[in-house]
Protein backbone atom coordinates (compact mmCIF):
# COMPACT_ATOMS: atom_id res chain seq x y z
CA UNK A 1 0.00 0.00 0.00
CA UNK A 2 1.62 3.25 -1.08
CA UNK A 3 0.57 6.27 0.93
CA UNK A 4 1.70 9.85 1.04
CA UNK A 5 2.56 11.64 4.25
CA UNK A 6 0.97 15.06 4.89
CA UNK A 7 1.75 17.72 2.26
CA UNK A 8 2.38 14.95 -0.28
CA UNK A 9 0.60 14.03 -3.44
CA UNK A 10 -1.85 11.16 -2.99
CA UNK A 11 -4.19 8.94 -5.00
CA UNK A 12 -7.81 8.78 -3.79
CA UNK A 13 -10.99 6.96 -4.85
CA UNK A 14 -14.21 7.99 -3.05
CA UNK A 15 -17.12 5.61 -2.05
CA UNK A 16 -18.46 5.73 1.49
CA UNK A 17 -17.26 2.56 3.52
CA UNK A 18 -16.50 0.66 6.84
CA UNK A 19 -13.02 0.77 8.34
CA UNK A 20 -11.27 -1.95 10.37
CA UNK A 21 -8.59 -1.22 12.95
CA UNK A 22 -5.01 -1.94 11.95
CA UNK A 23 -4.66 -4.13 14.97
CA UNK A 24 -6.97 -6.65 13.31
CA UNK A 25 -6.51 -8.64 10.12
CA UNK A 26 -6.96 -6.83 6.82
CA UNK A 27 -10.64 -6.52 5.98
CA UNK A 28 -10.39 -7.13 2.25
CA UNK A 29 -12.98 -9.56 0.91
CA UNK A 30 -13.26 -11.32 -2.42
CA UNK A 31 -16.13 -11.31 -4.89
CA UNK A 32 -18.03 -14.58 -4.89
CA UNK A 33 -16.50 -15.48 -8.25
CA UNK A 34 -12.88 -14.59 -7.37
CA UNK A 35 -10.53 -17.45 -8.33
CA UNK A 36 -8.69 -19.27 -5.56
CA UNK A 37 -5.04 -18.30 -5.54
CA UNK A 38 -5.69 -14.89 -7.10
CA UNK A 39 -3.54 -11.98 -5.85
CA UNK A 40 -6.42 -10.96 -3.60
CA UNK A 41 -5.88 -14.14 -1.56
CA UNK A 42 -2.23 -13.39 -0.72
CA UNK A 43 -0.39 -10.65 1.19
CA UNK A 44 -0.38 -7.61 -1.08
CA UNK A 45 1.76 -4.66 -1.98
CA UNK A 46 -0.72 -1.85 -2.43
CA UNK A 47 0.64 1.23 -4.16
CA UNK A 48 -1.31 4.40 -3.37
CA UNK A 49 -0.11 7.86 -4.19
CA UNK A 50 -2.84 9.37 -2.10
CA UNK A 51 -3.52 12.45 -4.15
CA UNK A 52 -5.55 10.29 -6.55
CA UNK A 53 -9.30 10.36 -5.95
CA UNK A 54 -11.94 8.46 -7.93
CA UNK A 55 -15.45 9.89 -7.48
CA UNK A 56 -18.39 7.85 -8.74
CA UNK A 57 -21.82 9.53 -8.67
CA UNK A 58 -24.94 7.37 -8.91
CA UNK A 59 -27.83 9.61 -9.94
CA UNK A 60 -31.38 8.28 -9.64
CA UNK A 61 -33.13 9.17 -12.91
CA UNK A 62 -36.61 7.86 -12.07
CA UNK A 63 -39.65 10.12 -11.94
CA UNK A 64 -39.77 12.69 -9.09
CA UNK A 65 -35.99 13.24 -9.14
CA UNK A 66 -35.88 16.57 -10.99
CA UNK A 67 -35.63 18.78 -7.89
CA UNK A 68 -32.91 16.60 -6.37
CA UNK A 69 -30.89 16.57 -9.58
CA UNK A 70 -31.19 20.35 -9.86
CA UNK A 71 -30.05 20.69 -6.24
CA UNK A 72 -27.01 18.48 -6.86
CA UNK A 73 -25.97 20.36 -9.97
CA UNK A 74 -26.52 23.75 -8.36
CA UNK A 75 -24.33 22.90 -5.36
CA UNK A 76 -21.69 20.63 -6.94
CA UNK A 77 -19.23 23.58 -7.04
CA UNK A 78 -19.14 23.50 -3.21
CA UNK A 79 -17.55 20.06 -3.33
CA UNK A 80 -15.00 21.16 -5.92
CA UNK A 81 -14.14 24.36 -4.02
CA UNK A 82 -13.41 22.31 -0.89
CA UNK A 83 -11.10 20.01 -2.85
CA UNK A 84 -9.34 22.90 -4.58
CA UNK A 85 -8.58 24.44 -1.19
CA UNK A 86 -6.27 21.52 -0.35
CA UNK A 87 -2.54 22.23 -0.15
CA UNK A 88 -1.37 21.73 -3.71
CA UNK A 89 -4.83 22.42 -5.12
CA UNK A 90 -7.27 19.97 -6.69
CA UNK A 91 -6.35 16.28 -6.20
CA UNK A 92 -5.86 14.06 -9.23
CA UNK A 93 -9.52 13.31 -9.86
CA UNK A 94 -11.52 10.93 -11.96
CA UNK A 95 -15.25 11.77 -11.84
CA UNK A 96 -17.92 9.56 -13.41
CA UNK A 97 -21.72 9.39 -13.46
CA UNK A 98 -23.99 6.35 -13.62
CA UNK A 99 -27.77 5.88 -13.56
CA UNK A 100 -29.85 3.73 -11.19
CA UNK A 101 -31.70 2.32 -14.23
CA UNK A 102 -30.85 -1.35 -14.82
CA UNK A 103 -34.19 -2.26 -16.41
CA UNK A 104 -36.73 -4.62 -14.82
CA UNK A 105 -38.70 -7.66 -15.89
CA UNK A 106 -39.80 -8.40 -19.43
CA UNK A 107 -40.24 -4.82 -20.53
CA UNK A 108 -43.92 -4.63 -19.58
CA UNK A 109 -43.26 -2.11 -16.79
CA UNK A 110 -43.27 1.51 -17.95
CA UNK A 111 -39.77 3.05 -18.27
CA UNK A 112 -38.16 -0.34 -17.47
CA UNK A 113 -36.76 -2.34 -20.38
CA UNK A 114 -35.68 -5.99 -20.44
CA UNK A 115 -32.15 -5.20 -21.69
CA UNK A 116 -30.58 -4.03 -18.43
CA UNK A 117 -31.50 -0.36 -18.77
CA UNK A 118 -28.32 1.71 -18.82
CA UNK A 119 -26.29 -1.30 -17.63
CA UNK A 120 -24.01 0.61 -15.26
CA UNK A 121 -22.29 2.30 -18.23
CA UNK A 122 -20.92 5.78 -17.55
CA UNK A 123 -23.20 8.58 -18.70
CA UNK A 124 -21.06 11.03 -20.64
CA UNK A 125 -23.26 12.41 -23.40
CA UNK A 126 -24.67 15.97 -23.00
CA UNK A 127 -28.01 15.93 -21.19
CA UNK A 128 -30.97 18.29 -21.00
CA UNK A 129 -30.36 21.69 -22.57
CA UNK A 130 -26.62 21.08 -22.83
CA UNK A 131 -25.38 20.80 -26.44
CA UNK A 132 -21.78 19.82 -25.73
CA UNK A 133 -20.33 18.14 -22.65
CA UNK A 134 -16.87 19.64 -23.06
CA UNK A 135 -15.28 16.17 -22.78
CA UNK A 136 -12.59 15.30 -25.30
CA UNK A 137 -13.64 12.90 -28.08
CA UNK A 138 -13.68 9.34 -26.70
CA UNK A 139 -13.68 10.45 -23.04
CA UNK A 140 -16.35 8.79 -20.88
CA UNK A 141 -15.57 10.46 -17.54
CA UNK A 142 -13.85 13.58 -16.22
CA UNK A 143 -10.09 13.35 -15.64
CA UNK A 144 -7.90 16.10 -14.19
CA UNK A 145 -4.42 14.79 -13.34
CA UNK A 146 -1.70 17.27 -12.34
CA UNK A 147 -3.44 19.89 -14.46
CA UNK A 148 -3.74 17.61 -17.53
CA UNK A 149 -7.43 17.58 -18.44
CA UNK A 150 -9.58 15.58 -20.82
CA UNK A 151 -12.12 18.37 -21.13
CA UNK A 152 -12.38 22.02 -22.08
CA UNK A 153 -13.99 24.76 -20.03
CA UNK A 154 -14.87 24.43 -16.34
CA UNK A 155 -15.00 21.05 -14.62
CA UNK A 156 -18.24 22.04 -12.88
CA UNK A 157 -19.88 22.81 -16.22
CA UNK A 158 -18.84 19.43 -17.64
CA UNK A 159 -20.30 17.61 -14.63
CA UNK A 160 -23.53 19.60 -14.83
CA UNK A 161 -23.87 18.67 -18.48
CA UNK A 162 -23.43 14.90 -18.05
CA UNK A 163 -25.19 14.46 -14.67
CA UNK A 164 -28.58 15.99 -15.54
CA UNK A 165 -30.02 12.54 -16.34
CA UNK A 166 -33.69 13.52 -16.24
CA UNK A 167 -36.64 11.44 -15.01
CA UNK A 168 -37.20 8.76 -17.63
CA UNK A 169 -35.34 5.93 -15.87
CA UNK A 170 -36.85 2.76 -14.42
CA UNK A 171 -38.87 3.26 -11.24
CA UNK A 172 -37.52 0.03 -9.74
CA UNK A 173 -34.14 1.52 -8.84
CA UNK A 174 -31.12 -0.81 -8.91
CA UNK A 175 -28.52 1.22 -7.03
CA UNK A 176 -26.50 -1.79 -5.82
CA UNK A 177 -26.61 -3.57 -9.17
CA UNK A 178 -25.64 -0.41 -11.08
CA UNK A 179 -22.62 0.32 -8.85
CA UNK A 180 -21.26 -3.25 -8.83
CA UNK A 181 -21.78 -3.56 -12.61
CA UNK A 182 -20.13 -0.19 -13.24
CA UNK A 183 -17.05 -1.29 -11.27
CA UNK A 184 -16.99 -4.87 -12.56
CA UNK A 185 -17.57 -6.69 -9.25
CA UNK A 186 -21.08 -8.07 -9.81
CA UNK A 187 -19.80 -11.48 -10.92
CA UNK A 188 -20.74 -10.88 -14.55
CA UNK A 189 -17.31 -10.15 -15.96
CA UNK A 190 -15.24 -7.02 -16.30
CA UNK A 191 -16.67 -3.54 -16.05
CA UNK A 192 -18.17 -2.09 -19.26
CA UNK A 193 -15.46 -1.08 -21.73
CA UNK A 194 -16.44 2.59 -21.33
CA UNK A 195 -15.74 2.37 -17.60
CA UNK A 196 -12.49 0.44 -17.44
CA UNK A 197 -9.91 3.26 -17.40
CA UNK A 198 -11.70 4.96 -14.50
CA UNK A 199 -10.83 2.86 -11.47
CA UNK A 200 -7.25 3.23 -10.25
CA UNK A 201 -6.20 0.47 -7.83
CA UNK A 202 -4.17 2.89 -5.73
CA UNK A 203 -6.80 5.65 -5.54
CA UNK A 204 -9.23 6.59 -2.81
CA UNK A 205 -12.68 5.58 -4.05
CA UNK A 206 -15.74 7.60 -3.11
CA UNK A 207 -19.19 6.48 -4.23
CA UNK A 208 -21.92 9.10 -3.86
CA UNK A 209 -25.58 8.13 -4.29
CA UNK A 210 -28.33 10.69 -4.97
CA UNK A 211 -31.65 8.82 -4.76
CA UNK A 212 -35.12 9.23 -3.26
CA UNK A 213 -36.00 5.51 -2.96
CA UNK A 214 -34.36 2.45 -1.49
CA UNK A 215 -32.41 -0.10 -3.50
CA UNK A 216 -34.51 -2.73 -5.30
CA UNK A 217 -31.83 -4.74 -7.12
CA UNK A 218 -33.32 -8.17 -7.83
CA UNK A 219 -31.24 -11.24 -7.00
CA UNK A 220 -30.00 -13.16 -10.07
CA UNK A 221 -32.42 -15.74 -11.44
CA UNK A 222 -35.48 -14.54 -9.51
CA UNK A 223 -38.33 -13.02 -11.55
CA UNK A 224 -38.99 -10.30 -9.01
CA UNK A 225 -40.59 -7.90 -11.51
CA UNK A 226 -42.98 -10.44 -13.03
CA UNK A 227 -46.23 -8.94 -14.31
CA UNK A 228 -47.65 -12.06 -15.96
CA UNK A 229 -48.55 -13.93 -12.77
CA UNK A 230 -48.16 -11.19 -10.15
CA UNK A 231 -50.69 -8.46 -10.82
CA UNK A 232 -52.98 -8.37 -7.78
CA UNK A 233 -53.11 -8.60 -4.00
CA UNK A 234 -53.59 -12.37 -3.98
CA UNK A 235 -50.50 -13.12 -6.09
CA UNK A 236 -47.22 -14.21 -4.52
CA UNK A 237 -45.42 -10.90 -5.08
CA UNK A 238 -48.45 -8.67 -4.92
CA UNK A 239 -49.28 -5.80 -7.30
CA UNK A 240 -46.56 -4.58 -9.72
CA UNK A 241 -45.75 -1.48 -7.68
CA UNK A 242 -42.85 -0.21 -5.58
CA UNK A 243 -44.21 -1.66 -2.32
CA UNK A 244 -42.99 -5.01 -3.62
CA UNK A 245 -39.47 -3.76 -2.85
CA UNK A 246 -40.47 -2.99 0.75
CA UNK A 247 -42.36 -6.20 1.41
CA UNK A 248 -39.61 -8.48 0.15
CA UNK A 249 -36.60 -6.26 0.76
CA UNK A 250 -37.24 -5.28 4.39
CA UNK A 251 -37.96 -6.92 7.72
CA UNK A 252 -39.52 -4.83 10.50
CA UNK A 253 -38.94 -6.44 13.88
CA UNK A 254 -38.29 -9.68 12.04
CA UNK A 255 -41.32 -9.71 9.70
CA UNK A 256 -42.11 -8.10 6.33
CA UNK A 257 -44.41 -5.05 6.33
CA UNK A 258 -47.98 -6.23 5.73
CA UNK A 259 -49.49 -5.53 2.31
CA UNK A 260 -53.12 -5.91 3.48
CA UNK A 261 -55.13 -2.86 4.57
CA UNK A 262 -57.07 -3.22 7.84
CA UNK A 263 -60.76 -3.62 6.95
CA UNK A 264 -59.92 -2.69 3.33
CA UNK A 265 -59.67 0.92 4.53
CA UNK A 266 -57.68 3.20 2.19
CA UNK A 267 -57.39 5.75 5.01
CA UNK A 268 -55.59 3.33 7.33
CA UNK A 269 -51.88 3.53 8.10
CA UNK A 270 -49.47 1.16 9.82
CA UNK A 271 -46.25 2.39 11.45
CA UNK A 272 -43.26 0.08 11.84
CA UNK A 273 -39.95 0.25 13.64
CA UNK A 274 -36.86 -1.92 13.74
CA UNK A 275 -36.79 -2.16 9.93
CA UNK A 276 -33.70 -3.75 8.35
CA UNK A 277 -32.70 -5.28 5.05
CA UNK A 278 -34.07 -8.79 4.47
CA UNK A 279 -30.77 -10.61 4.05
CA UNK A 280 -32.30 -14.11 4.28
CA UNK A 281 -35.11 -13.90 1.73
CA UNK A 282 -32.73 -13.76 -1.28
CA UNK A 283 -35.20 -11.72 -3.32
CA UNK A 284 -32.84 -8.75 -3.62
CA UNK A 285 -29.05 -8.41 -3.68
CA UNK A 286 -27.65 -8.64 -0.15
CA UNK A 287 -26.30 -5.57 1.60
CA UNK A 288 -23.34 -7.41 3.11
CA UNK A 289 -22.53 -9.17 -0.15
CA UNK A 290 -22.61 -5.84 -2.01
CA UNK A 291 -20.29 -4.27 0.58
CA UNK A 292 -17.89 -7.23 0.32
CA UNK A 293 -17.77 -6.91 -3.47
CA UNK A 294 -16.90 -3.24 -3.17
CA UNK A 295 -14.26 -3.99 -0.54
CA UNK A 296 -12.64 -6.45 -2.95
CA UNK A 297 -11.57 -3.46 -5.06
CA UNK A 298 -9.09 -2.33 -2.41
CA UNK A 299 -6.41 -3.90 -0.27
CA UNK A 300 -7.49 -1.60 2.56
CA UNK A 301 -11.07 -0.67 3.53
CA UNK A 302 -9.89 2.81 4.52
CA UNK A 303 -9.65 3.66 0.81
CA UNK A 304 -13.40 3.36 0.23
CA UNK A 305 -16.17 5.78 1.15
CA UNK A 306 -19.92 5.36 0.57
CA UNK A 307 -22.02 8.51 0.86
CA UNK A 308 -25.76 8.53 0.25
CA UNK A 309 -27.91 11.63 -0.11
CA UNK A 310 -31.25 9.88 0.32
CA UNK A 311 -34.30 9.41 2.52
CA UNK A 312 -33.95 8.74 6.28
CA UNK A 313 -34.77 5.20 7.41
CA UNK A 314 -37.52 6.42 9.73
CA UNK A 315 -40.39 7.07 10.04
CA UNK A 316 -41.47 3.87 8.28
CA UNK A 317 -45.21 4.06 7.61
CA UNK A 318 -47.39 2.05 5.20
CA UNK A 319 -50.56 3.51 3.71
CA UNK A 320 -53.03 2.31 1.09
CA UNK A 321 -54.64 3.60 -2.08
CA UNK A 322 -57.22 2.48 -4.60
CA UNK A 323 -55.72 -0.11 -6.99
CA UNK A 324 -54.30 1.09 -10.29
CA UNK A 325 -56.29 -1.65 -12.08
CA UNK A 326 -59.41 -3.48 -10.94
CA UNK A 327 -58.53 -5.88 -8.14
CA UNK A 328 -61.03 -7.87 -6.07
CA UNK A 329 -58.65 -10.77 -5.38
CA UNK A 330 -58.28 -10.14 -1.64
CA UNK A 331 -61.85 -11.04 -0.61
CA UNK A 332 -64.85 -13.08 -1.64
CA UNK A 333 -67.48 -10.31 -1.66
CA UNK A 334 -66.14 -8.41 -4.66
CA UNK A 335 -64.91 -5.35 -2.77
CA UNK A 336 -62.00 -3.42 -4.22
CA UNK A 337 -58.62 -4.32 -2.70
CA UNK A 338 -56.53 -1.33 -1.60
CA UNK A 339 -52.93 -1.46 -2.76
CA UNK A 340 -50.12 -0.75 -0.26
CA UNK A 341 -47.65 2.11 -0.62
CA UNK A 342 -44.76 3.27 1.55
CA UNK A 343 -45.19 6.80 2.80
CA UNK A 344 -42.44 9.38 2.46
CA UNK A 345 -39.98 9.51 5.33
CA UNK A 346 -39.18 13.16 4.59
CA UNK A 347 -40.55 16.10 2.60
CA UNK A 348 -38.59 19.28 1.84
CA UNK A 349 -39.87 22.84 1.84
CA UNK A 350 -39.61 22.89 -1.97
CA UNK A 351 -41.81 19.78 -2.29
CA UNK A 352 -38.99 17.30 -2.77
CA UNK A 353 -39.55 14.01 -0.93
CA UNK A 354 -38.04 10.57 -0.32
CA UNK A 355 -38.95 7.13 1.03
CA UNK A 356 -37.12 5.18 3.77
CA UNK A 357 -33.72 4.07 2.41
CA UNK A 358 -33.23 1.10 4.76
CA UNK A 359 -30.91 -0.97 2.58
CA UNK A 360 -28.86 1.97 1.34
CA UNK A 361 -28.40 3.17 4.90
CA UNK A 362 -27.15 -0.27 5.92
CA UNK A 363 -24.68 -0.30 3.02
CA UNK A 364 -23.21 2.95 4.31
CA UNK A 365 -23.13 1.45 7.82
CA UNK A 366 -20.92 -1.34 6.52
CA UNK A 367 -18.17 1.23 6.02
CA UNK A 368 -18.25 2.70 9.51
CA UNK A 369 -16.52 6.09 9.74
CA UNK A 370 -16.30 6.14 5.94
CA UNK A 371 -20.07 5.81 5.55
CA UNK A 372 -22.37 8.81 5.23
CA UNK A 373 -26.18 9.05 5.06
CA UNK A 374 -27.33 12.61 4.39
CA UNK A 375 -30.89 13.84 3.90
CA UNK A 376 -32.11 14.37 0.35
CA UNK A 377 -34.95 16.52 1.73
CA UNK A 378 -32.82 19.63 2.07
CA UNK A 379 -33.33 22.62 -0.17
CA UNK A 380 -29.56 23.16 -0.19
CA UNK A 381 -27.16 20.23 -0.67
CA UNK A 382 -24.07 22.36 -0.12
CA UNK A 383 -23.58 21.17 3.51
CA UNK A 384 -23.90 17.54 2.44
CA UNK A 385 -21.44 17.95 -0.43
CA UNK A 386 -19.04 19.84 1.82
CA UNK A 387 -19.26 16.96 4.31
CA UNK A 388 -18.39 14.45 1.59
CA UNK A 389 -15.51 16.60 0.37
CA UNK A 390 -14.30 16.90 3.97
CA UNK A 391 -13.85 13.13 4.16
CA UNK A 392 -11.69 13.24 1.05
CA UNK A 393 -9.66 16.13 2.46
CA UNK A 394 -9.11 14.25 5.73
CA UNK A 395 -7.76 11.25 3.83
CA UNK A 396 -5.50 13.36 1.63
CA UNK A 397 -4.12 15.22 4.63
CA UNK A 398 -3.54 12.07 6.64
CA UNK A 399 -3.39 8.72 4.79
CA UNK A 400 -5.29 6.04 6.68
CA UNK A 401 -4.15 2.40 6.95
CA UNK A 402 -6.84 0.11 8.33
CA UNK A 403 -5.46 -3.26 7.23
CA UNK A 404 -2.86 -5.25 9.17
CA UNK A 405 0.68 -4.45 8.02
CA UNK A 406 2.91 -7.50 7.59
CA UNK A 407 6.34 -7.68 9.21
CA UNK A 408 9.62 -8.23 7.43
CA UNK A 409 10.51 -11.96 7.36
CA UNK A 410 12.33 -12.99 10.50
CA UNK A 411 11.77 -9.65 12.29
CA UNK A 412 9.11 -7.78 14.21
CA UNK A 413 9.61 -4.64 12.09
CA UNK A 414 6.76 -3.54 9.82
CA UNK A 415 7.36 -4.20 6.12
CA UNK A 416 7.16 -0.71 4.64
CA UNK A 417 9.48 1.13 2.28
CA UNK A 418 9.37 4.92 2.42
CA UNK A 419 11.00 6.94 -0.35
CA UNK A 420 11.76 10.67 -0.48
CA UNK A 421 10.14 11.79 -3.74
CA UNK A 422 12.61 14.65 -4.25
CA UNK A 423 15.86 12.67 -3.83
CA UNK A 424 14.80 9.06 -4.39
CA UNK A 425 16.50 8.15 -1.10
CA UNK A 426 14.97 5.48 1.13
CA UNK A 427 13.99 6.74 4.59
CA UNK A 428 14.65 4.17 7.33
CA UNK A 429 12.12 3.08 9.90
CA UNK A 430 12.49 4.41 13.43
CA UNK A 431 12.43 0.79 14.60
CA UNK A 432 15.62 0.23 12.60
CA UNK A 433 17.41 3.41 13.73
CA UNK A 434 16.34 3.33 17.35
CA UNK A 435 14.37 6.49 16.73
CA UNK A 436 17.38 8.63 15.86
CA UNK A 437 17.69 10.88 12.81
CA UNK A 438 15.13 11.16 10.06
CA UNK A 439 12.91 8.07 10.15
CA UNK A 440 9.33 6.94 9.79
CA UNK A 441 6.93 5.39 12.27
CA UNK A 442 3.33 4.30 12.50
CA UNK A 443 1.07 6.31 14.78
CA UNK A 444 -2.55 6.29 15.78
CA UNK A 445 -4.63 8.46 13.46
CA UNK A 446 -5.58 11.88 14.78
CA UNK A 447 -8.62 12.37 12.52
CA UNK A 448 -12.11 11.01 13.16
CA UNK A 449 -12.31 9.94 9.52
CA UNK A 450 -9.71 7.20 10.14
CA UNK A 451 -10.26 4.27 12.48
CA UNK A 452 -6.79 2.93 11.80
CA UNK A 453 -3.24 4.27 11.79
CA UNK A 454 -1.14 6.62 9.67
CA UNK A 455 2.53 6.81 8.79
CA UNK A 456 4.56 9.86 9.80
CA UNK A 457 8.15 10.90 8.99
CA UNK A 458 10.08 12.65 11.75
CA UNK A 459 12.85 15.08 10.76
CA UNK A 460 16.40 14.77 12.04
CA UNK A 461 16.30 16.58 15.39
CA UNK A 462 19.69 18.12 14.54
CA UNK A 463 18.08 19.86 11.58
CA UNK A 464 20.52 18.47 9.00
CA UNK A 465 17.85 16.28 7.38
CA UNK A 466 14.46 18.03 7.49
CA UNK A 467 11.16 16.29 6.86
CA UNK A 468 10.69 15.65 3.13
CA UNK A 469 8.02 17.55 1.23
CA UNK A 470 6.77 14.37 -0.42
CA UNK A 471 7.17 10.66 0.17
CA UNK A 472 5.91 7.44 -1.32
CA UNK A 473 5.06 4.63 1.08
CA UNK A 474 4.86 0.97 0.03
CA UNK A 475 3.59 -1.37 2.77
CA UNK A 476 2.80 -5.07 2.57
CA UNK A 477 -0.64 -5.78 4.04
CA UNK A 478 -1.91 -9.11 5.34
CA UNK A 479 -4.80 -10.42 3.27
CA UNK A 480 -7.72 -12.20 4.98
CA UNK A 481 -7.35 -15.97 5.06
CA UNK A 482 -3.68 -15.88 4.06
CA UNK A 483 -2.04 -17.05 7.28
CA UNK A 484 1.70 -16.35 7.39
CA UNK A 485 2.96 -16.24 11.00
CA UNK A 486 6.50 -15.47 9.81
CA UNK A 487 5.15 -12.20 8.40
CA UNK A 488 2.99 -11.40 11.42
CA UNK A 489 -0.16 -12.49 9.58
CA UNK A 490 -2.07 -14.87 11.89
Amino acid sequence: MTLMTPFLSRHLVVIVAVVAAVSGCGARRLPADAPVGSPAARPLHYQANNRNVDLLFLVDDSSSMRLSQDNLLRNFPVLMTTLRDLPGGLPNVHIAVISSDMGAGDGSIASCDDQGGKNGIFQYQPQGNCLSSGLDPGATFISDIDGVRNYSGNLEDVFTCIAALGEQGCGFEHQFAAITRALGVDGHGAAPIENQPFLRPDAYLAIVLITDEDDCSAAPGFKFYDTANNMNMASQLGPPANFRCNEFGHLCNGAPPNRNAPNLDTNATAAYDGCTSNETGHYLLGVRDTADRLRSLKADDGQIMIAAITGPRTPYVVGWKQPSTQDTSCNANGQSCPWPMIQHSCTAADGNFADPAVRIGELADQFGENGRVLSICETDYSPALADIAGSVVAYVNEPCITGRIATKPGTTHLDCTVTDNATGATIPGCADTGGTGQCWSIRQSVTSACAGVSLAVQPDPNGTDPAPLGTTVDCTLCAPGASDPARGCP
